[in-house]
């Protein structure tokens, strides 16, 4: 018998990732033994793989295939052999297959699996997706003859406020393009045949069956209460401080059965405190906080770690780029010309606490700033911002001179060459204000005058006070 290599040569085809594969097993194998939903079942990190982008610094994701929905999987966590990579039209499911399609795949996997060599990796693989198969098939034939009727558009359970994903025609959302599970029961969510809800606020997703039995709170009502993202780096205080219990669902803990078996969420502020950005597995409850915290301006690093600015020049480089926006932005929001261009809404869009200051910033900008795609975007913004504020009249009316120097040469406060006075605002060159053992002129006009001022003012109530000093009479 030839080998499989040889034999699939000419048939087309790629393949879904085990991992997906392996989780339908997963899947079946726990509803099997009536298990509750956990943050510490080994299906969390199913789930934490599945979810959107955003946290890709915090979780090892899949890739998404932006044109088929198609969920892949890399070399480094599943190996495919490289002979069944055109099978993937026959072999692959999604949430919307229906039974006959599973029949078929299942069928022709079988073919597959008597034509490979025996003890091969592609015959092992096979058996493997096969499993995953008639599993999902098992699953998708329960869910069909679940006889749920249709529920209520918007339910509120725990501070989720679920909106209906309605089975068939006249959903109230879009159907998913790529598998989603259930948040509760982690199944599969065959969206042709079944009703779903869909949290709007921590994008929570649950079977119409599972709804109502949800325990987690919405992780946007503890965002709310908790208002910033946790800032210290907790100690592991042991199971025993919660009775050996799931935080969450309050299931028993054990180390031999591998679906409530502990695992920690290591959700901590290691970003702030070390500039440590290692991915690090967290619970679904915290993935859903920290997705809500991303884009929120709410960590004051310079206040909560200062020397990170000392030891890290990419974070020195943010600060100064943001401390010159700051200044540029004053001049381009009294600008005419730049209010009906504008330009700071097209530069800037939703970001705009990134010029209104230099102490706040989100998660999202931490991460940026480690990749170096933070100072990139700043860089293009100065540029814009600065090529206006020299080709209008109206801005450079608002320039300096150094008075020090008494130079022609215009400066603004944004520029690298020049210092601003801590006192009177007024800007001077570098090197002049160094030559002035950095004494600003203009404070010391300003300190002789108020001196004058109240020698002046003293002197005439001391003459109030003693209006009739005579001189003796001469004898």
């Amino acid at each position: 018998m030839n080998t499989l290599r040889d034999s699939l040569a000419s048939i087309p085809g790629a393949v879904q990732n085990l991992a997906t594969a392996a989780s339908n097993y997963y899947v079946a194998a726990r509803n099997s033994q009536g298990q509750n939903d956990s943050l510490s079942t080994a299906a969390e990190d199913r789930l934490s793989a599945s979810s959107t982008p955003t946290t890709e610094s915090l979780h090892s994701f899949n890739e998404i295939d932006s044109a088929s929905g198609a969920i892949l999987v890399s070399e480094k966590s599943l190996p495919i052999p490289a002979s069944l990579v055109k099978e993937q039209w026959r072999l692959i499911f999604n949430s919307e297959a229906s039974v006959q399609d599973l029949q078929e795949a299942i069928n022709h996997c079988k073919d597959l699996v008597l034509i490979s060599e025996e003890n091969s990796e592609e015959r092992r693989w096979l058996v493997r997706h096969l499993v995953d198969l008639r599993y999902s098939l098992e699953e998708l034939q329960e869910a069909q003859s679940d006889k749920l009727e249709v529920g209520p558009t918007v339910k509120t359970v725990v501070g989720h406020h679920f909106t209906a994903r309605q089975r068939g025609i006249g959903k109230t959302l879009p159907l998913p393009t790529q598998r989603n599970y259930c948040d509760y029961c982690t199944g599969i969510i065959w969206s042709v045949v079944q009703a779903s809800y869909f949290c709007t606020d921590c994008r929570y997703m649950a079977h119409q069956k599972c709804v109502d039995k949800v325990t987690r709170v919405c992780a946007h009502v503890i965002a709310s209460e908790r208002q910033y993202p946790i800032l210290e780096i907790c100690p592991e205080i042991g199971l025993a401080a919660q009775q050996y219990k799931c935080m969450e669902c309050q299931t028993l803990l054990n180390c031999k059965n591998s679906w409530i078996e502990p695992r920690l969420c290591d959700y901590t502020a290691r970003v702030v405190h070390n500039w440590d950005f290692l991915p690090r597995k967290v619970s679904r409850s915290a993935l859903q906080e920290i997705q809500l915290f991303l884009d929120k301006p709410l960590i004051r690093l310079e206040e909560a770690n200062p020397k990170l600015f000392v030891f890290l020049e990419k974070l020195a480089t943010v600060k100064k780029l943001r401390t010159n926006l700051v200044y540029m932005r004053k001049y381009l929001s009294e600008c005419r010309q730049a209010l009906e261009d504008k330009i700071l809404e097209t530069q800037i869009g939703h970001r705009r606490y990134l010029i209104q200051s230099n102490e706040l910033y989100s998660i999202n900008d931490l991460e940026q700033t480690e990749n170096g795609t933070l100072a990139d975007y700043l860089h293009k913004v100065f540029n814009c911002f600065d090529k206006h504020i020299r080709s209008c009249s109206m801005c450079m009316a608002k320039a300096y001179i150094c008075e020090i120097c008494s130079n022609d040469e215009v400066i603004f406060p944004f520029d690298d060459g020049c210092i601003i006075c801590d006192m009177c605002n007024s800007i001077y060159h570098r090197v002049c204000m160094t030559r002035k053992n950095m004494i600003c002129p203009k404070c010391v006009r300003v300190q002789e005058r108020r001196l004058q001022r109240e020698r002046s003012i003293e002197s005439k109530e001391n003459n109030e006070n003693n209006p009739n000093n005579a001189r003796p009479n001469d004898i």
